[in-house]
């Protein structure tokens, strides 16, 4: 998360007014990530402690994006999945426009995104039956939303991002979105529902080993729910290299299985998933790093994330089969 839009003192407390969370105290621009503005926002009622927010400002997406996302957090809370809902001023209003951008208040929950360092088994087991009990709650979502990077993003992508890298990765690139482009081709039977789409270590919060919540579903759409899984695997179950670490991948994917199991297909065209989820977080950071976004802001992007993290990644999916649980 990133701060491209900067606010004033007088606009926040302007903007807090309807929702009757007291007076402005406080607000910090969070630095970090790419797509949207956010700030923590600390605010007091007279005689009651004071309540911590994040107000976020969203750069990319329109207006008319939104609704999707305040709703879809709103039906996942009343399934008991932890993410944090948006809140609704006193008209029961939740999305505004604050400096010409959409802007949406949500709770600051307690905790802290791990280290590398700090996942272990136990972390990826409660991811595992988090990331099921998401998918299970999405299939009764009825509003339905195509991804803004899905298959036609990086298709028109891919060309333009081979021609900024070697040879050798230019061809690992393409060929990667090539044999997505081949299974799909398939029609393959694999399930499709709501996916959050981007959930690294970095979208979590543990407080005392516990999660507390699941943030930043701004990537969620309706996709095949194992390239979610794949998308999850690539970055909590590995190892300094990129390659897998059994521990943390049977912990994850043992858990996942425990919620919802696998069918015939998914297990058929799992490592084509590992393979494309790999190939779709390296363009875009290919896309980033190189200034290939056409929507890139002036400011420029806060964290330039490094885009051979996810070129190893890729390698070590292209080399290795992985399987899923066994079939009961």
């Amino acid at each position: 998360m990133a701060v491209y839009t900067h606010l004033s003192n007088a606009q926040i407390s302007a903007y807090l007014a309807p929702f009757n969370v007291g007076a402005l105290v406080d607000f910090k621009g969070i630095s970090g990530g790419i797509e949207n503005t956010n700030y923590f926002v600390t605010t007091k009622v007279t005689g009651q402690p004071q309540q911590d927010f994040v107000l976020t400002l969203f750069e990319d997406l329109s207006y008319d994006d939104i609704p999707y996302f305040v709703d879809l957090t709103d039906h996942l809370v009343a399934n008991d999945v932890t993410v944090p809902a948006a809140l609704r001023d006193k008209n029961g209003t939740a999305l505004t426009l604050l400096a010409g951008k959409p802007a949406v208040l949500f709770p600051r929950f307690a905790g802290d995104h791990l280290a590398r360092s700090e996942i272990g088994v136990s972390e990826c087991a409660i991811m595992g039956k988090e990331l099921a009990r998401l998918h299970l709650a999405g299939q009764k979502f009825a509003t339905t939303r195509h991804s803004h990077r899905g298959q036609a993003w990086w298709s028109e992508l891919g060309p333009r991002a081979a021609k900024c890298i070697d040879g050798e990765g230019a061809t690992m690139l393409m060929m990667a979105i090539g044999q997505y482009e081949a299974m799909q081709s398939q029609q393959p039977d694999l399930p499709k529902g709501v996916v959050h789409g981007d959930l690294f270590h970095d979208n979590a919060l543990f407080n005392q080993g516990q999660l507390s919540a699941t943030i930043d579903l701004y990537n969620a759409s309706n996709d095949y729910l194992l390239f979610d899984v794949a998308i999850t695997v690539n970055d909590w179950c590995i190892a300094a290299d990129g390659s897998i670490e059994p521990d943390l991948y049977n912990a994850f994917l043992e858990a996942y299985a425990s919620i919802r199991t696998f069918n015939e297909a998914e297990h058929r065209y799992w490592n084509a998933m590992l393979v494309a989820a790999a190939m779709r977080f390296w363009l875009s950071r290919l896309e980033t790093f190189h200034g290939l976004d056409a929507h890139q802001r002036e400011e420029g992007v806060t964290v330039l994330k490094d885009p051979d993290v996810f070129r190893d990644i890729l390698s070590h999916r292209m080399q290795q089969f992985q399987l899923l649980p066994s079939l009961p």
